[in-house]
């Protein structure tokens, strides 16, 4: 069925075009002349097309119909031309504010689904929240502040739902916690050249180990003596998943607090996005099969990485991604600790054991995040079809639990279709 066709079964249609919708099950307010009418519907379903309406008269159109007996109408109109054709996200979020004040929540959120500017992400987390799932609400709002952490009212509902869920969210720590090093770090031939980055464990800097001359990414955990226990498990993962698509650890001192791994010159897919280097991310399928096939791989071994984010994705070239941080690796249905906000699945949110499809969950986001820099992007070469391929792939991997791909070998099976 066509997303025109769901909307109209909500709304109590027949099969019939939008013109026939059944106006007697609507509120009647004094209606407007029925030439104005015409027109107004028929302005709405020219969106997306050569001379069609702009953002600012869709919205205004859409406005005009609100209360009025058309208005079921109007919004099967809009939301009909933007299944069949590119429409800004600012109209789609005003079809959903009108079927949400309708009471049709299921409704909006589909009309939500690939949504990415702020105002939608809050629409729909609400919305999430309205129809008692609070765990995709949270999901959705980190996502929200992920892009923008001064988004009006974001960390008041995070706050607040995430106490209702009991808690069960995780929050991480704070990046900035102190961690000095000495240039020449006691336990190892390193000598420390920069800071690389950042985050809620430890931060990682360039180095230089003296004795084999060559470079490694040289990580100090915040906490020395508090993190041990952390230090020597993602030692353990690291080796236990040694092999292609995970990044190689050297030497380790978990007295110390310290581990020293491979250096990746290009940095991770964070940093390549932050710089605006696209070309290295282009086409996607140069770096997201691989990757694909390396959380396949772990996978197979019986591990969820549990932290699958730009971040800890680092480029050896880019055709050639590896996981890093395997900090909060674990078991597949051991208890899950920590995360990252914005990163993390609605059902690991809610408390649920380690599971592949949280990593899958994780794999989508980061699509998510590559596309919405490459789709303005001017003079790339991935066409547009080719990108809202990796775009649909992405919602998959971001989708309902129960329709998610339950693993990484099920995403490289799904990247058949999609590369």
């Amino acid at each position: 069925m066509s997303l025109w066709g769901k909307v109209r079964a909500l709304f109590g249609g027949d099969g019939a075009s939008p013109r026939a919708v059944d106006a007697a099950a609507e509120p009647a307010p004094a209606p407007e002349p029925p030439r104005d009418n015409d027109r107004l519907i028929d302005r709405l379903g020219e969106l997306g097309r050569p001379g069609g309406p702009g953002v600012e008269e869709a919205i205004g159109l859409l406005r005009r119909a609100r209360g009025t007996a058309r208005e079921a109408t109007a919004v099967g109109a809009a939301i009909e031309a933007a299944s069949a054709r590119p429409v800004a996200e600012e109209v789609r979020v005003a079809c959903a504010e009108i079927l949400a004040a309708r009471g049709e929540e299921a409704s909006a959120l589909r009309v939500l689904e690939g949504v990415r500017c702020v105002a939608g992400l809050v629409l729909a987390a609400d919305l999430h929240a309205a129809t008692g799932q609070l765990a995709r609400a949270v999901g959705t709002i980190e996502r929200v502040l992920a892009r923008d952490i001064a988004a009006p009212g974001a960390v008041e509902r995070h706050r607040r739902w995430t106490t209702e869920l009991g808690g069960a969210s995780s929050r991480p720590r704070a990046k900035d916690e102190a961690t000095i090093v000495a240039a020449t770090p006691k336990g190892g031939p390193f000598r420390v050249l920069r800071e690389a980055a950042r985050g809620g464990a430890g931060a990682v800097y360039e180095a230089e180990d003296e004795v084999l001359g060559r470079r490694t990414a040289f990580k100090i955990y915040h906490r020395r003596d508090a993190d041990r226990a952390a230090l020597e498990r993602e030692v353990a993962a690291t080796v236990e998943l040694a092999g292609p698509g995970v990044v190689r650890v050297f030497d380790a001192s978990p007295s110390e607090g310290w581990i020293a791994f491979e250096w990746v010159a290009l940095g991770s897919v964070r940093d390549v996005l932050r710089s605006g280097d696209l070309e290295v991310l282009q086409p996607v399928g140069r770096w997201a099969v691989p990757l694909a096939r390396a959380l396949a791989r772990v996978h197979r071994r019986g591990w969820v990485h549990a932290d699958v984010k730009p971040a800890n994705i680092l480029l050896r070239s880019g055709d050639e991604p590896v996981l890093g941080d395997l900090g909060l690796a674990r078991l597949a249905g051991a208890p899950a600790e920590g995360g990252s906000a914005g990163y993390l699945s609605p059902e690991r949110l809610a408390g649920r054991p380690s599971d592949a499809r949280d990593d899958v969950y994780g794999y989508g986001r980061i699509l998510e995040d590559v596309i919405e820099r490459l789709d303005p992007a001017v003079g790339f070469p991935e066409a547009r079809s080719d990108l809202a391929s990796w775009r649909a792939l992405a919602l998959s991997c971001m989708g309902p639990d129960v329709a998610r791909p339950a693993d990484g070998a099920a995403v490289v099976r799904a990247l058949t279709g999609a590369t």
